[in-house]
């Protein structure tokens, strides 16, 4: 009798409860375990953020790619301090290295854009790359997402193909940089291997401010012995190209509008004409004070609150004190100078300290970021990569070249021509620490992660 009576009280409770839990209303911030369709994205934007930041590198990584369009914000929230894509040792991954927290891991090489690649540019995570047969893609290595960029044959570089190669009408292209032949003298046409091109006439390639396939516009720097650089569109996907005398050293895309500093050291801007789709460029700063000086490698950047930022890298020779692989007499190292624009004033004011910024240069980006807000990367440093694309495939076919090298183990192929860090206060310059074996071509590159 007395266990009925236990049974029935235990089944009403069951009931009360039963009927509790369907009068509850649904919780919209927690997801549903049971629901197949809830994800991660489902949990509050706070405690996404936080798990986030316990992550590692890698895992934060995989992580953001996971969280798809709630990636976006978390960045916004958190951004990613820029690190080094360096080649993989096969042709279909690559590695990337943290600069803030040294942390090494394998990332997405999508197939084609990543396979053998050799990295052009790094704009808001988006790269763009080009591969052996002259092609040119922007990829995002998190997100797996690529797409083919307009083929250099098409618009206004006059280029025809011919049996694997390019062949480019001389006279044809600098009567568009220059606006007519230099002295009127005419010149033979220019053959180059498909192979050449992204060592020998691609220098680097700019993005627009969040690009995506199908919304982006592209600055496409040629090399230093033709100068020009041309433009591309999503909405006019061919590359026009356009004058420049001095011919365009390193570029940005800053509020809203393309940046170039030219051979002689002049800043300009670019706009589009809506009518022609032809871009034109006019000067905004007075010239680099040294910058007209063509053996200093140029750079330009946009620091966190908006200024104009110049970089001049200049290098000295120095004595050897560790022993090379490859015999040689004098290593040369770089020494940078950064100079900020004085919108107020229009002059260009020296910085030989920038405080907690940093700045990242190298032949595929310039950027600066606050070291404040990325614990691990050092203030008041030059970080830097390699600037030339065709100079660094010759190194490596010297005898005894190192085909891999690291900023470990003692390892004495690492050269601070190539990759360092150089500190603006008194003038060192130092490995990045922490850098593993990896192989010399591609050069490194920077990248910044984003979804």
């Amino acid at each position: 009798m007395a266990g009925s009576r236990r049974r029935r009280r235990l089944r009403r409770q069951r009931q009360r409860a039963a009927a509790a839990e369907r009068d509850l209303p649904p919780n919209p911030t927690t997801p549903n375990a049971q629901d197949p369709s809830a994800s991660v994205v489902d949990l509050p934007p706070e405690l996404l953020a936080e798990i986030q930041c316990r992550l590692g590198f890698v895992d934060r990584l995989n992580f953001l790619a996971g969280c798809g369009g709630a990636g976006t914000s978390l960045l916004r929230h958190k951004a990613e301090a820029p690190c080094l894509v360096l080649p993989g040792e096969t042709t279909d991954a690559m590695t990337l290295f943290s600069t803030a927290s040294r942390e090494t891991g394998t990332g997405r090489a999508p197939d084609p854009a990543m396979r053998g690649h050799v990295v052009l540019s790094s704009t808001d995570g988006w790269l763009v790359t080009a591969d052996a047969q002259a092609t040119l893609r922007m990829a995002n290595p998190v997100t797996g997402e690529q797409a083919e960029l307009p083929g250099i044959a098409t618009g206004t570089i006059p280029f025809f193909s011919s049996c694997g190669s390019h062949i480019l009408d001389s006279n044809l292209f600098e009567a568009v940089r220059f606006g007519g032949l230099p002295n009127g003298e005419r010149r033979p046409p220019l053959t180059l291997a498909k192979w050449q091109m992204r060592k020998w006439f691609y220098r680097k390639a700019v993005l627009s401010t969040s690009p995506r396939p199908g919304r982006y516009a592209a600055m496409l720097i040629l090399a230093r012995e033709f100068g020009a650089p041309a433009f591309a569109t999503a909405g006019d996907p061919a590359w026009r190209l356009a004058p420049s005398r001095d011919g365009v050293e390193d570029a940005i895309h800053h509020e809203g509008r393309f940046y170039s500093v030219t051979y002689a050291g002049v800043v300009e801007a670019w706009d589009r004409d809506a009518e022609t789709g032809e871009f034109t460029s006019t000067p905004v700063a007075p010239g680099l004070p040294g910058g007209e000086d063509v053996r200093r490698r140029k750079y330009i950047a946009a620091a966190p609150d908006g200024r104009l930022m110049a970089v001049l890298k200049d290098s000295k020779k120095e004595a050897i004190k560790v022993e090379h692989y490859w015999p040689r007499e004098q290593l040369e190292s770089p020494v940078f100078e950064v100079w900020v624009f004085d919108g107020e004033r229009r002059q260009w004011v020296t910085a030989p300290d920038i405080g907690d910024l940093a700045l990242f240069v190298g032949v595929n980006t310039s950027v600066c970021v606050s070291a404040k807000e990325h614990p691990g990367i050092r203030g008041g440093c030059v970080y830097y990569t390699d600037d030339e694309l065709g100079k660094a495939s010759l190194r490596l076919e010297r005898d005894g070249y190192p085909s891999h090298r690291s900023s470990i183990d003692g390892d004495c192929s690492y050269e601070l021509r190539d990759l360092g860090v150089y500190v603006l206060k008194d003038g060192t310059v130092e490995r990045v620490e922490g850098l593993r074996r990896h192989p010399c071509w591609p050069p490194p590159a920077w990248f910044t992660p984003s979804v």
